[in-house]
């Protein structure tokens, strides 16, 4: 079947011309397939609206991907009006940022062929909190199109573009690259904390299953995330179908770890990891671990009660953490045949809503006095469970270095798009997580050097956003950053030009006043 070719204006178009039939007199034509413009004539390259950039086999009738490097956009179609005006501000920041970072050492273990679509969408999940669809609209309006002349982040082309990342090798050199970062330019801690968040996902894939996690019951996938203890920042993340549990994970990825060269030698988990076979599995590696012990394990459970109950609430246990009072007393047990150290803890203020609770509870429910007794008897009360001997008042300060990982958590779903997933294939909700996890830790970096929370770091982004640059036809000229801008640039010690020369392939930057032809 041969092709038919037209030529409107610049470019050149083709459709199957399909055949013609006679119907009541009149000739008229079927099974015709409009391709749309052609990309590559020789290779049979097409794009169009509904499909972005595709390929087409004329002889079987089928479909294909078209290699990224053919572009899909319509920047060089006259009949749109180029932007005059474009947001500065953000999009040259965050490029200058993750270069004096270094970040961009790992950006480039990401084998995508189109490095200006990497970047261009790296920046997108940094600084928008919208959908992919969304993505080319927010382009088109930023100095990002400059930077990354060639990125071509259409919806279609997007959904194929996170393929890459979500691939297996792919994924490997990239936590390979992103570790190398942290050890060279973060810190070499080997103490790590494991946790894991749910992913609500209504899309059938194989990933989403039933879950029912701490009595919350989702269809959703699950990511476990391997955090540094010192730094805060992510190491690596694995994902699981929401219906594994977090204990059968523990020993998998501190596994997986080893990989990549991070010999683990403290664990700092939550309850859902702990149960005999784990911590036998660390006392065998040589981990030592600190976690609180789930009321579940009945039996270690109730002796530690056994032990410690009787004086705890002692002058000598009272300890002060974070505004709140909490009565600790260290218990000695054992685990199998190994020795830890048990902290039996009394949090006033828990206690009390959780009484506040219950009585609230009691009176739709008509608990028994004996029944609100005993619940009385056991609220507010904790156990930490620790391979290390530490002193009562320094265990809930070693212990609650896990926010660590809730904050990190509180940053991929916030500002760096981790939620909700909006793709519908296994390969691409890996690669969103990869991208997710990109931005998060240029955002966590943000956060540290500016002591902020991630509120903070949208009004500065959205800040910086309202400086803007005007496009001539051989100059971009920048606009004077506004005083909150100046104070970022200033802080992160970047410096932004005056103007850019775009005469040439790359914009060139100009830092004092420049003379030369008018638009």
């Amino acid at each position: 079947m041969q092709l038919s070719y037209q030529k409107k204006g610049n470019y050149t178009y083709a459709k199957i011309p399909g055949e013609s039939y006679r119907e009541n007199g009149h000739v008229k034509k079927r099974n015709a397939i409009y391709l749309g413009r052609v990309v590559d004539k020789e290779n049979n390259v097409f794009f169009n609206k509904e499909r972005g950039v595709f390929t087409y086999d004329v002889i079987t009738g089928t479909y294909g991907e078209a290699d990224p490097a053919f572009q899909g956009n319509l920047k060089n179609d006259h009949r749109k009006k180029a932007n005059l005006i474009l947001d500065f501000g953000d999009s040259y920041f965050i490029d200058s940022l993750i270069r004096t970072m270094h970040y961009d050492e790992v950006l480039a273990s990401i084998s995508y062929q189109n490095k200006d679509t990497l970047w261009a969408m790296t920046q997108y999940y940094i600084l928008s909190n919208k959908a992919n669809s969304h993505a080319n609209t927010w382009y088109n309006g930023s100095f990002a199109n400059v930077l990354y002349p060639e990125a071509d982040i259409h919806s279609q082309r997007i959904s194929k573009f996170l393929n890459e990342p979500g691939k297996e090798e792919t994924r490997r050199s990239y936590f390979k690259a992103h570790i190398k970062w942290l050890k060279e330019y973060v810190c070499n801690d080997p103490a790590i904390i494991i946790d894991s968040t749910g992913l609500p996902n209504s899309i059938k894939i194989n990933m989403t299953q039933i879950s029912n996690h701490n009595g919350r019951v989702s269809n959703e996938a699950r990511m476990i995330t391997a955090i540094q203890r010192d730094s805060g920042y992510p190491i690596m993340f694995r994902a699981i179908p929401g219906n594994i549990v977090d204990v059968t994970t523990l020993s998998t990825t501190i596994t997986t770890l080893t990989e990549y060269d991070i010999q683990t030698d403290l664990a700092m988990l939550d309850a859902g990891y702990v149960s005999l076979e784990n911590m036998n599995s660390l006392f065998s590696a040589g981990i030592e671990f600190v976690a609180r012990l789930p009321e579940k394990n009945k039996d270690t459970y109730n002796r530690v009660l056994a032990k410690g109950l009787d004086g705890l609430k002692r002058p000598e246990n009272l300890i002060e953490f974070n505004g709140r009072y909490v009565y600790a007393k260290q218990v000695e047990c054992s685990i199998g045949k190994h020795t830890v150290y048990a902290y039996l803890c009394y949090d006033v203020d828990a206690s009390g809503a959780e009484d506040h609770k219950a009585i609230k509870h009691s009176r739709r429910k008509k608990k028994s006095e004996c029944e609100m007794h005993k619940f009385f008897e056991a609220s507010g009360l904790f156990v930490i469970i620790s391979s290390l001997p530490y002193q009562p008042d320094d265990i809930l300060t070693v212990y609650y270095t896990r926010q660590l990982v809730e904050q990190y958590f509180d940053v991929s779903k916030g500002i760096s798009r981790l939620t909700p997933l909006r793709v519908h294939k296994e390969q691409r909700v890996l690669g969103h997580m990869l991208l997710s996890q990109i931005a998060a830790t240029i955002n966590l970096y943000v956060q540290k050097k500016m002591r902020s929370s991630f509120e903070d770091s949208e009004e500065m982004f959205m800040g910086l956003r309202n400086q803007k640059c005007i496009v001539y036809a051989n100059r971009i000229v920048t606009n004077e950053g506004q005083s909150g801008a100046t104070q970022y640039y200033k802080k992160f010690k970047i410096k932004y030009p005056t103007s850019f020369d775009t005469s040439g392939n790359k914009p060139k930057p100009n830092y004092g006043i420049t003379i030369g032809s008018k638009d």
